[in-house]
């Protein structure tokens, strides 16, 4: 069995309070799912330098919204030719696995004749070409796996929102690699669907096929919850505190891509020592890099101190595959 929760909002920072409610709030022993959509938006990972990630230029002339999500994982843009979908689950492991969690959706179309295949770090490919990204975040013993579905995505605005980094680090380790993207809508046109299909046909599509395989449930929000979700809404997804705030000033800025992806390490140094540090990049983690950034202040700014404190951290769980040693031969 598996319970679903209709919302039809497309406010990303509504949706994204939505989404954060029922994964931290709403208890249930079944799993849930969550399908929606967003009007114009960049939606930066959580371990983001917000202003690194986006063409602000672009996004302040057209109106684009930029919030940041719960879960680690690059820039994304969406809009309303994209379709978000959501799982949450109780009793899991804090250990990062999207395959359990991208299989149905990859099943799902694969019944309509979408060569669909889950490949990479958290990708859903057809044909080679991207069209899903995937990221999650684990609570209490709870996961939350969510990611997008380009069905009809306007590609230009997807170049144009975010801010591709070409050349800003020397890299001694395995470089990002960018797969070709594609939109669902032809794919399908191709399986024989009509030309005249939308991401409203595709979303009950989907939606059909869980129901039939998984037995779904319709739950709704009480009035009480949904005005729990707005003031979610306003004191956290619609402040600049949490949108921008990983944007930090920095003495010392270091970092590379790595196998975990993109780390970058911006230190404040005082007297030779660390004063402040934030860490960001579009890493997953399964426990709060806040951790890792505690650790290392007051330590001093060289080789062998850093090494010995990220040699003693769980840096699979921060930062996913890298090695301490890795890190210090970039960020020292």
């Amino acid at each position: 069995m598996m319970i679903y929760i209709e919302n039809n909002c497309t406010d990303p920072s509504y949706n994204l309070a939505f989404e954060e409610y029922v994964f931290t709030k709403m208890d249930y022993d079944e799993p849930v799912l969550l399908l929606w959509q967003n009007a114009p938006a960049v939606i930066v990972g959580k371990y983001q330098n917000t202003l690194e990630e986006i063409n602000y230029d672009y996004i302040r002339e057209h109106g684009v919204s930029v919030i940041r999500r719960n879960t680690g994982g690059g820039a994304v843009y969406h809009d309303l030719g994209n379709l978000n979908y959501s799982f949450v689950i109780q009793g899991v492991d804090n250990r990062v696995d999207f395959k359990t969690f991208t299989i149905p959706v990859v099943k799902a179309l694969q019944s309509h004749g979408i060569r669909a295949e889950q490949t990479g770090r958290n990708d859903i490919l057809a044909d080679g070409k991207k069209f899903s990204g995937n990221a999650q975040q684990f609570s209490g013993g709870k996961l939350l796996h969510h990611g997008t579905l380009m069905f009809d995505v306007h590609m230009e605005d997807v170049a144009k929102t975010l801010q591709v980094k070409e050349g800003k680090f020397k890299s001694k380790a395995t470089k990002s690699v960018r797969s070709r993207v594609t939109n669902l809508k032809p794919l399908f046109v191709e399986a024989g669907a009509s030309e005249d299909m939308t991401v409203a046909d595709f979303k009950a599509l989907l939606l059909e096929w869980f129901r039939r395989e998984y037995d779904v449930k319709e739950v709704p929000l009480t009035e009480q919850q949904q005005q729990e979700v707005l003031d979610l809404q306003q004191r956290k997804f619609r402040t600049d505190e949490w949108n921008f705030g990983r944007s930090p000033k920095a003495d010392v800025v270091r970092g590379d891509f790595f196998r975990c992806g993109q780390v970058e390490f911006h230190f404040g140094i005082e007297q030779h020592r660390i004063r402040e540090v934030k860490i960001t990049g579009d890493f997953f983690a399964s426990r709060d890099v806040t951790e890792l950034e505690q650790a290392l202040i007051g330590i001093p700014y060289e080789h062998d101190a850093l090494l010995q404190v990220l040699q003693e951290a769980d840096l699979a769980s921060y930062l996913g595959d890298v090695t301490a040693e890795e890190l210090v031969s970039v960020i020292v």
